[in-house]
Order: C-alpha cells, then structure tokens, then sequence
C-alpha cells in the first residue's frame, strides 16, 4: 500500500492544478471577449415575411443569420415562408428564442394599411434589435419611357391629357407608401385633375411587377436597386431594358446616378419625403431575457465586423444598428410618422387599373 501514494498524492496534485488552470483560462477569456453569447437552444428558425429566396428581405436576414449563428453558437436556418405565417407562427412559437422573425417595415406598415390582422402591432412583439438599411427603394420605368423622373413622369401626364399614368405597386407595404407620398405631391402641386390620372397596377412580388412593366400594364414599377439593377445595365435586351426615375433614401446611392424624391421636389406638409427600408429582428412577446440579451449582444458584435458590411454592401444594402433598448421607440416613432401619409393616401379601391 505504501508504494502508492505517492502516485495517489501526484493524482490529486494533477487534478488542481488543472481545475486551477481551467478557472484561471476562463476568467482570462471572459475578460478578453466578454460575456459569452452561446444560447442553450441548438437551432434557430428565422422566419422571414417573404416567401422568396431571391428578394432583399431574404439577402438581409441570410446575411445577419450567417454571422449571428456564430456569435450564439448556434445553428440557424432562415425561413422564407410568408408575413401572415410567418408572423402566425411567432406568435405560437416557444419563448427560448428558437424561432424568431426577421422582416421589415412592411411589419408595421402591412397593419397600419389593413392588409394585416391588428394583432401584428409592434406592441404585441418584444422588438429586437435593428441591423441594416435598403436605401436603394426604388420607382423605375421601361428604358425608351417618355420620362427621365417621376417628376417628368407627372410633367407627361400634363402634356397629355389623354393619358394616365399606372404604376405597379404591392399594396399595403413599402410599395405603398412611396407611391403614397407621390400621389399626395401630385395632388397638391398639380391639382386633383391630374391625380386622377394617376392610377395603380397591384400586384405582388418583386418579379410581379418587373413582368407589368414589361407586358404593358404599368408605365413605372416599385423596385430596389439590389433587385432591379440588373435590368439597367449595357448590354441588356431593349424588350426588359428598365431605367431608375427615383429613389426614396435621403441621399443618391453612392455609385448610382439615381435622383432622390427629396432633389426632385417631391414634398410631404412642405417637407422633402424620405424613406429607408429597415431591417429588424421581431421577437414573441414574454421570450426569455436572456436569449434577449444574447441575441443584442451577439448583434452588436456582428454590425462592428467589416465582413458583414462587405456582404451587405454587395447588394447596396448598409449596416444599420439600432440596438434593443431604442429599437421601439425608433420604429414606433417612423411608423407614427407614416402613419399621417397614410392617412392622406388614396384609397386603391378608387384608383386601381387592370
């Protein structure tokens, strides 16, 4: 028996000194890198309020997913299956952060228009952080258009009377909105003569409106500069050939020689109208504090990460982060705001075109 202790005392010597050695490595890594972000759920379904792959709403939340996935230490899947199912479905979801939202400002803009049930308010969601911007929403025409901007487009309208302008839009969203302020504009500075000339082509997704252009039915289009720059480039064939007439950001994009709404005049109340399309993460209601916490920490991380910046910049998106504890308040106040155009806006009913 003697004969072993010594290898028994070297055991338990071995056994703290590596129990030290454990404590002492993660002290110094948590003051290195902070408070670990990794979640307990193993994968993340992030719904989004679109059910295509190839649209903005999609490249967002892959993108943020891609990095945000990491930084929880998680696996994470984005869904494109739909607002209304998308948002169903949150609602039903379990509140340790296993599936989420991702979407945009059509959350609240879809339930100020009708076209979405009341009980998709932004109050009934715990909102999560902001993470990117769209300043490339868009109007755009067929290439050979008799009109350079939207305003030239109404300056058309008034040279002939004959004529009325239609313009593609999906109802009850960002499309909306912009063609809202236009219309308003029109009316004010052209008279209601002139408005009633100006019509809209509903339709629906971003290929919707591209082939209303192009069949004849619309005379200008709601589009995106990430989506619909394709169509503009030299060398494309003069049947799909498209050119921008106005963007909605409060500056031109960097790179693209695109005139604002606010340059061309286009004014709201006196103001120059501007509009970003945001994307935000939306959250059920009583989820766990502390899949919050992870997630707006894991979030600040990636914003800060010139990668993700140079991803979102590949489709003329930009990093926008407005982290949880003003996010509300941030889209509640833009949504408020919208809200009075809304207001003022034609009802479609009254001026739909087929």
């Amino acid at each position: 028996m003697k004969k072993r202790w010594p290898f028994i005392v070297i055991l338990i010597l071995s056994m703290v000194l590596a129990a030290c050695g454990s404590n002492s490595g993660t002290t110094s890594a948590d003051e290195d890198e902070g408070e670990s972000t990794a979640i307990d759920v193993s994968r993340v379904r992030v719904l989004i309020g679109s059910s295509s792959t190839a649209g903005d709403t999609y490249q967002n939340a892959d993108a943020i997913t891609r990095y945000v996935e990491k930084e929880l230490q998680t696996n994470a899947k984005v869904d494109a299956v739909g607002a209304n199912r998308a948002f169903d479905e949150l609602a039903k979801a379990k509140k340790d952060g296993s599936s989420v939202m991702f979407f945009h400002d059509m959350a609240y803009l879809g339930v100020e228009y009708g076209s979405f049930n009341d009980a998709y308010a932004l109050e009934n969601w715990t909102i999560g952080p902001v993470v990117a911007l769209n300043p490339g929403n868009a109007f755009l025409a067929k290439a050979d258009a008799p009109f350079n901007t939207m305003v030239e487009a109404v300056d058309w309208l008034v040279a002939n009377p004959d004529q009325q302008l239609k313009v593609a839009i999906e109802a009850g969203g960002v499309s909306q909105i912009g063609f809202d302020a236009f219309y308003i504009w029109v009316q004010e500075e052209y008279g209601q003569e002139v408005a009633d000339r100006v019509k809209v082509y509903v339709t629906g997704s971003q290929s919707d409106k591209d082939q209303a252009l192009w069949d004849g039915n619309a005379d200008i289009i709601h589009g995106s500069v990430s989506s619909n720059v394709q169509y503009t480039e030299d060398g494309v064939d003069d049947k799909i050939k498209m050119k921008f007439v106005g963007i909605t950001s409060e500056e031109r994009l960097e790179g693209y020689n695109i005139p604002t709404f606010a340059e061309q005049g286009i004014v709201i109340d006196g103001q120059p109208f501007a509009f970003d399309k945001e994307y935000f993460f939306l959250l059920p209601k009583d989820i766990s504090e502390d899949f919050v916490d992870k997630l707006d920490r894991a979030v600040a991380k990636v914003v800060e990460n010139p990668d993700y910046a140079q991803d979102l910049a590949v489709n003329a998106f930009v990093v926008n982060h407005v982290p949880m504890a003003d996010a509300e308040a941030h889209l509640i106040a833009k949504r408020d705001f919208l809200s009075e155009i809304i207001e003022k806006g034609p009802n479609l009913n009254d001026i739909t075109t087929n």
